[in-house]
């Protein structure tokens, strides 16, 4: 897996109060992340309901968490999601992510969320452009 410091990750950071903090577990033979996440209040967007930013978040996260297990840095470059029902605050929510293909320098990768009930609440596709090192500001 790749390492770096970064325990301000929004997605990924133990040390962001703000973030996600996911904690995800990866599956080496079906090159698969999985996880589990109970999103609080502060991450609501229409009562009860978790902002579909959020949602978004932890699937991107979900992907990346893919990459960094398979030795590839990579930097977000499309992602699309679509929502097939709320995801409630305060719910167990299950969280996947997979490898598809690599493609030259892009990597493709899919992720779900699933309730309590067994049913996807939502289902991204996204596209990882490699790159060699983290850009950084000059």
């Amino acid at each position: 897996m790749i390492e770096f410091e970064d325990k301000t990750c929004f997605g990924c950071g133990e040390d962001n109060e703000c973030g996600l903090q996911l904690k995800l577990k990866f599956d080496e033979d079906t090159k698969t992340a999985y996880g589990e996440y109970v999103a609080h209040q502060k991450l609501e967007g229409p009562p009860n309901i978790i902002h579909a930013g959020i949602i978004a978040s932890i699937l991107d996260e979900t992907m990346m968490t893919v990459n960094k297990y398979m030795e590839i840095m990579g930097m977000t470059g499309e992602l699309t999601i679509r929502y097939l029902q709320p995801a409630f605050i305060n719910e167990n929510l299950y969280i996947r992510g997979w490898y598809v293909k690599k493609n030259k320098r892009v990597v493709e990768n899919r992720a779900e969320i699933e309730n309590e009930m067994g049913k996807i609440v939502a289902r991204a596709k996204g596209k990882y452009l490699e790159v060699d090192e983290l850009p950084q500001p000059e």
